[in-house]
């Protein structure tokens, strides 16, 4: 048999990992955020509170959290972007933060996350149930795909490369890493529990210029 390979083309990787930070102390201080801006800002979220840019926050717990993140982006850098080449050494470091508070029946439209590189979200707060809400992601292509190229009637259960959208529980301390461009939303939360979130955007820096 001859040789065979594949090439895995326009790739979209979601990195997911599990953190081991202390939960309660970031809702106490996401609630305290709250109570200091009641209003917050009004971009895709429906209903709902979200913050401002909150990356120069000082609290001990939050700080560990701001580095783990920057650990991971640059795992993700190194990893995924690997072949790619660049005029000096660069490293991926988080620019914008902030957290999303969503109550029952709150939910963020489609988006993505224009002048960035790589995006995330991490769970501070979710009961790991279908109904408290699930993060989508899409194809950019996503309208009628699967109808389009897919004969109806043969297939029971697409997969990643075949899939329209695609759907990721999530846990609390679970980060989330994927590209700025991928299209994504979340879930309306169908509970009475409070869903609490972590989003952030970063930008390639040069490695000397991190601080």
């Amino acid at each position: 048999m001859n040789n065979v390979s594949f090439v895995s083309l326009f790739a979209l990787p979601l990195m997911q990992v599990q953190l081991d930070l202390d939960l309660e102390k970031l809702t106490e201080l996401v609630f305290q955020m709250q109570n200091k801006d009641k209003k917050g800002f009004q971009y895709t979220n429906k209903g709902g509170w979200q913050s401002d840019n909150i990356i120069e926050e000082k609290h001990e717990e939050f700080i560990r959290l701001k580095k783990e993140i920057n650990q991971y982006l640059q795992i993700y850098h190194s990893e995924v972007f690997r072949k790619m080449k660049f005029r000096e050494n660069i490293i991926l470091s988080a620019n914008r933060m902030w957290v999303n508070i969503n109550e029952k029946y709150h939910y963020n439209e489609w988006h993505i996350h224009p002048h960035s590189t790589l995006s995330g979200v991490y769970y501070i707060k979710h009961d790991g149930s279908k109904e408290n809400g699930e993060i989508v992601f899409k194809r950019s292509n996503s309208t009628y795909f699967s109808l389009s190229h897919w004969p109806g009637g043969l297939v029971k259960t697409l997969n990643e490369v075949t899939a329209d959208a695609i759907n990721i529980g999530p846990k609390p301390n679970m980060l989330l890493i994927f590209p700025a461009w991928l299209q994504h939303k979340t879930e309306m939360n169908l509970k009475d529990d409070t869903r609490i979130s972590l989003s952030f955007n970063s930008k390639p820096i040069l490695e000397n210029h991190n601080g």
